[in-house]
C-alpha cells in the first residue's frame, strides 16, 4: 500500500490552512486549479489507491475543484464512499472547512446526502482533528473548528439545520455542544433550527435547544417554535415550550395567528388543553389582523369540545366578538352552517347571552339566519324560550326582511321554509304583507328568467318527446306474438282477443300522441307571450308525463302478453314493476315538497310553493 510522505501532507495543510482563514470562503479557498478528470473519476468510484497516487505526483491535486466547486471530500460525501472520505481528511485535516460554489461543507454535504454514517465520523474527525495545539491561546482555541461549523450555504442553512431537517438527533445535539451559537442562527427565511425541529417533533434536540439561553425561536412568517409545534400536533414538544418560554403562547405571527387558534383550527383538543393550562388568558386573544377569538374559531368550524374546554378555562371568553364586525361565536356557527354549535349554545345556560347579542349593523343571530335562509337553525332559534324574534337591526329590518333580500333563492324550497317559519312569528297584518310582497317579487323575477328558461326546457323536453314518439310508433308495427298465418285471420294480431295485449295497444296509443302533442306545443313556444310560455310548461309537464307513465304500461303489457303463457310469476313481476314506476317518479319527483308539507303543517303555503315551479 502506497504512503503519502509527510512533507506532502503538512505542505497541502498548510496551503488550506491559509486558504480557510478568508471569511468569504468559496471555492476560491480551495485552490483555483480545475479537477483533473483522472481524479474525478478516482473520486466518483471512491477509488483511494488511484487517487494517493495522484497526490503523489501533485501534493496540490487536493486544491482541485469540479466547475460546481466541489472536491474530494465533496465528492466523496455526496457518494457515500466513507472510507476514502476518512483517507482523504486524514491526509489534510483542513479540507473539512472548505465549501463549494453553494457554500456547503463537507458535512453538510453528508447530511443532505442522509449518510448518518459519514457525517457522524466527519463531525468527531473535525473536533479532533481541526483543535489546536496546546500551546495556542485561548483566544485561537477552537476557532478552525467553529468557523467550519458555522458556515453557511446558498439557502443561509447551516450544519443544524441540514441535521435535524434529515432527522438526525445524535448529530444536531453533538453539534450543540461543539458550538451552541448555531442555535442562534435563522436561514434566508427566517427559520431557527428550534422551530424546524419543533414541526418535525425532534424533542431531544428542541429540550437541548432550550437549555441554550440565547437560542433562536423563530419560523417562516413570524411563526415561533411553539406554532410548529402545535400546528404538527407534537403534545410533547408543546408543553416543553410552554413550561421554558410561556411567552411564545401570546406572540402573533404576521398573519396574526397565536398558537392556540392553530390548535383550535386542528381540532386538537389535547393541545387546547395543554395551552389553557399553562397560560388560560390566550382564550382572550384574538388574531391580530382577523379578530377572531380562539372561541370564535371553533364556532366557525363548529368543534363543541374545543369550545367546552375554552369556557371551562375562561368563562366569558365565549363572549368575545370579532374585532371587524362584532359578531360573536353564534353568529359564525350561523354562517358556517354549524347546526351543531348552535344546538351546544342553545343548551348551555351560561350561553344564553349570545342568543340576542347584535353585531355593529345591529343584526341578532336570528338575522344571520335568516340571511342564510337556513330552516333547521332558524327552527332551533325560533324554538327558544329567549329568542326575541322581533327586533329590529339599525337599518329597522326584521329577521324577515333579510329572508326577502335573497333574491337568488326565491325559487328554493329552503326559502319557501324559512320565510314561512318566520312570517308566522310575526302579527297577523304583517305577516300578510310580507307574504303578498315576497310572492309578486318572485313572480316579477319569473316573469323576467321565463323566457330564457323556456329555450333551454324547450330543447329538453322536445327532445325527450320527439324520442318518446319514435319508440311508441314503432312498437305498433312490431306488434307483441307476431301476426297470425291462419288462413282465417291472415296478417291480424296473434293476441289480439287478449285484453293484456289491449290494454297495451291504448298505452301506445296515448304515448304516441301525448309526446306529438309536446313536440307539436314546442312549434308554438316560440311565441313571445309570457301567459302562453308558462301555460306550455304546466301543459307540455304534464303532457310528458303521461306519455311516459303510458310508454312504461305499454313496455309491461307487451311483455306481460308474450310471456305470460310460459313464465306467469315473471310476466305478472315485470308488469308490476312498469305500472307502479310512473307513479314512484311522481313520489321522488314532488318528495321534497312533500316533506316541506309536512314539516310546516297548517304553516304551509301553497301559494309560495307554487312559484317554485314557475
Amino acid at each position: 500500500m502506497e504512503t503519502v510522505p509527510k512533507n506532502t501532507v503538512d505542505t497541502t495543510d498548510h496551503q488550506l490552512a491559509g486558504s480557510n482563514q478568508d471569511s468569504n470562503t468559496t471555492s476560491a479557498s480551495i485552490g483555483d486549479g480545475a479537477m483533473d478528470q483522472e481524479l474525478l473519476n478516482a473520486c466518483s468510484k471512491g477509488d483511494l489507491s488511484r487517487c494517493k497516487h495522484l497526490i503523489l505526483r501533485n501534493p496540490d491535486i487536493l486544491l482541485s475543484v469540479t466547475p460546481q466547486g466541489n472536491n474530494c471530500l465533496h465528492l466523496a460525501a455526496m457518494l457515500g464512499h466513507e472510507k476514502f472520505a476518512k483517507e482523504i481528511w486524514s491526509i489534510s485535516p483542513f479540507i473539512l472547512s472548505s465549501t463549494n460554489k453553494d457554500g456547503e461543507t463537507p458535512l453538510i454535504a453528508a447530511l443532505m446526502a442522509g449518510n448518518f454514517t459519514l457525517a457522524s465520523e466527519m463531525l468527531t474527525a473535525a473536533s479532533i482533528l481541526l483543535e489546536p495545539a496546546n500551546n495556542t491561546s485561548d483566544v485561537e482555541r477552537g476557532k478552525p473548528l467553529k468557523e467550519m461549523l458555522l458556515k453557511v450555504d446558498k439557502r443561509g442553512d447551516n450544519a443544524l439545520h441540514h441535521a435535524i431537517r434529515h432527522g438526525f438527533e445524535h448529530i444536531a445535539v453533538q453539534l450543540l455542544t461543539l458550538e451552541p451559537k448555531l442555535s442562534e442562527k435563522t436561514n434566508k427565511v427566517a427559520e431557527s433550527p428550534m422551530h424546524m425541529a419543533a414541526r418535525k417533533g425532534h424533542f431531544r434536540v428542541v429540550e437541548a435547544l432550550l437549555q441554550i439561553k440565547n437560542s433562536a425561536n423563530s419560523g417562516p412568517r413570524g411563526f415561533s417554535a411553539l406554532h410548529g409545534a402545535v400546528e404538527m400536533g407534537h403534545a410533547d414538544i408543546t408543553e416543553l415550550l410552554l413550561k421554558k418560554r410561556p411567552n411564545l403562547a401570546r406572540r402573533p405571527a404576521k398573519d396574526g395567528t397565536r398558537p392556540l387558534e392553530f390548535a383550535v383550527a386542528n381540532n386538537d383538543l389535547g393541545i387546547v388543553k395543554k395551552l389553557l393550562e399553562y397560560v388560560p388568558d390566550v382564550a382572550y386573544l384574538g388574531n391580530t389582523v382577523m379578530g377572531r377569538t380562539p372561541f370564535l374559531v371553533a364556532a366557525i368550524n363548529g368543534f363543541v369540545p374545543i369550545a367546552e374546554e375554552i369556557i371551562s378555562a375562561c368563562p366569558d371568553s365565549a363572549y368575545t366578538t370579532s374585532k371587524k364586525s362584532s359578531e360573536n361565536g353564534l353568529h359564525e356557527a350561523i354562517k358556517h352552517e354549524r347546526q351543531n354549535f348552535v344546538d351546544f349554545i342553545l343548551r348551555t345556560p351560561q350561553l344564553h347571552r349570545l342568543i340576542n347579542q347584535v353585531d355593529n349593523d345591529g343584526n341578532l343571530p336570528i338575522h344571520s339566519a335568516a340571511a342564510e335562509c337556513n330552516p333547521d337553525i332558524l327552527r332551533s332559534l325560533l324554538s327558544h324560550k329567549e329568542q326575541d324574534y322581533s327586533a329590529l337591526n339599525v337599518k329597522g329590518f326584521h329577521a324577515v326582511d333579510k329572508i326577502s333580500g335573497q333574491k337568488k333563492l326565491w325559487k328554493t324550497l329552503k326559502w319557501n321554509e324559512s320565510f314561512t317559519l318566520l312570517s308566522n312569528v310575526i302579527p297577523s297584518g304583517w305577516k300578510d304583507k310580507a307574504g303578498d310582497k315576497a310572492e309578486k317579487q318572485i313572480k316579477k323575477q319569473s316573469f323576467d328568467e321565463v323566457k330564457s328558461l323556456t329555450t333551454k326546457y324547450l330543447t329538453n323536453t322536445s327532445l325527450v318527446a320527439a324520442l318518446l314518439a319514435t319508440i311508441t310508433f314503432a312498437a305498433a308495427f312490431t306488434l307483441p306474438g307476431g301476426l297470425s298465418n291462419d288462413a282465417s285471420d291472415t296478417g291480424q294480431p296473434i293476441f289480439a282477443r287478449k285484453a293484456v295485449f289491449q290494454v297495451f295497444l291504448i298505452s301506445d296509443t296515448i304515448a304516441m300522441c301525448f309526446s306529438l302533442a309536446v313536440v307539436f306545443l314546442s312549434v308554438l313556444a316560440t311565441w313571445e307571450d309570457l301567459d302562453f310560455l308558462l301555460n306550455y310548461r304546466k301543459t307540455s309537464r304534464v303532457l310528458m308525463w303521461c306519455a311516459y307513465g303510458t310508454t312504461s304500461v305499454a313496455f309491461g303489457t307487451g311483455l306481460f302478453t308474450v310471456l305470460a303463457p310460459k313464465i306467469l310469476w315473471l310476466a305478472i313481476l315485470i308488469l308490476v314493476l312498469c305500472s307502479i314506476l310512473p307513479f314512484l317518479s311522481i313520489i321522488m319527483g314532488e318528495w321534497p315538497e312533500m316533506m316541506l308539507r309536512w314539516r310546516l303543517g297548517r304553516q304551509f303555503r301553497q301559494d309560495l310553493a307554487r312559484n317554485i315551479y314557475i
